[in-house]
């Protein structure tokens, strides 16, 4: 076995419920903080969180649960290293500090959260695990969050691949198979691919 494929075994008691908010409160921080630093190390944790519920998915395969992982970070590497361009030409320092309209954002949060754990406890999807269903409607309705009320573009590329990630999980409950699999990472590295290069080509004048 592989090094890295043990070390994620390791966390194997977190597969159930601890990831999967572990999943959806990173991706409230990128939600209610707008400084980028913390929006991508959010974004690295939830890819961690994301390949452990795969691992689930992939228990005979855990290496495939590891390079889902991995394809994610290389994108928030893409990611970092696009935004810090985009610094470097508007100039200044990042500093932290919560999105502008916080209020909002947190009732919106809490109420399409409170709307996703109902819906999962309401509509069961066909051949899915309790908990994945709520990782699924969980990421579905922070997807909608971030492609609705996001105008950065990064956030919004964030939105697009988190929607991903909930198609992805309820697909490889159907059917895991390698080559939807590889299909699946192949658009997540082309969306990344795309943001980041949209993240520098937007740089205001």
């Amino acid at each position: 076995m592989s090094p890295l494929v043990a070390w994620l075994a390791r966390f194997s008691h977190l597969t159930s419920g601890p990831a999967v908010w572990g999943l959806f409160l990173a991706g409230a921080v990128i939600y209610l903080i707008a400084e980028w630093r913390i929006r991508l190390l959010a974004l690295f944790v939830q890819y961690f969180f994301l390949a452990l519920l795969f691992s689930r998915l992939f228990a005979n395969r855990p290496e495939l649960a590891l390079l889902k992982m991995l394809v994610g970070w290389l994108i928030c590497g893409a990611l970092y290293f696009s935004a810090r361009v985009r610094q470097d030409a508007v100039g200044g320092r990042s500093h932290f500090h919560w999105a502008a309209d916080l209020p909002f954002r947190a009732f919106s949060l809490a109420t399409f959260t409170l709307i996703a754990y109902l819906a999962s406890q309401r509509y069961a999807l066909p051949f899915v695990p309790e908990n994945l269903a709520l990782a699924c409607f969980l990421l579905t309705v922070l997807a909608l969050l971030f492609i609705g009320t996001e105008e950065d573009v990064v956030v919004v590329g964030v939105g697009v691949l988190n929607l991903l990630a909930a198609l992805d999980m309820f697909y490889s409950s159907q059917d895991p198979g390698l080559l939807v699999t590889g299909l699946l990472i192949m658009m997540n590295l082309l969306v990344g691919l795309v943001v980041s290069y949209l993240a520098v080509v937007e740089v205001p004048e």
